[in-house]
């Protein structure tokens, strides 16, 4: 029943969410997925650390998908550089077992939550800005 009604909660909160409060989730996901990827690579758990490496993978695919090139323009550039850096990294450590390049990653999905978290506090106090600012300081040279 409590596992019925929370992701009842889940499903709602997703749906009902702006879309920058979406992307704040997944990246929240991510993160989530990338501990708990490290530790089941330190307990060499293979097969897990493998399926969670995939999740955050597709999450990744997921906001590279839904970049916007004509609205996001520098913006969309830098950030699809990003994804593609994780996705390359993140091969990269799921094959070699590599527990710092999953913290790696991991803090750079954060630097991306902080950016974005900034980005809607922001757009929340002033309804007149577009304050894409700290993210658009977010380019690929930064994070590699």
């Amino acid at each position: 029943m409590y596992q019925k009604n929370l992701n009842n909660y889940k499903t709602t909160q997703i749906l009902t969410a702006d879309p920058g409060k979406i992307i704040l989730m997944l990246l929240e996901g991510g993160m989530s997925f990338l501990l708990q990827a490290a530790d089941h690579a330190e307990k060499k758990a293979y097969a897990e650390k493998a399926g969670l490496i995939l999740r955050t993978k597709n999450i990744i695919l997921e906001l590279l998908a839904a970049l916007d090139y004509e609205k996001g323009a520098d913006l969309a550039r830098n950030l699809r550089d990003i994804y593609i850096f994780l996705l390359g990294e993140l091969d990269r450590a799921d094959h070699q077992n590599d527990i710092e390049k999953i913290m790696k990653c991991r803090k750079v999905l954060g630097n991306l939550r902080d950016g974005w978290a900034d980005m809607l506090e922001q757009r929340e106090s002033t309804s007149s800005a577009q304050p894409k600012r700290q993210i658009e300081a977010l380019t690929f040279s930064s994070v590699a």
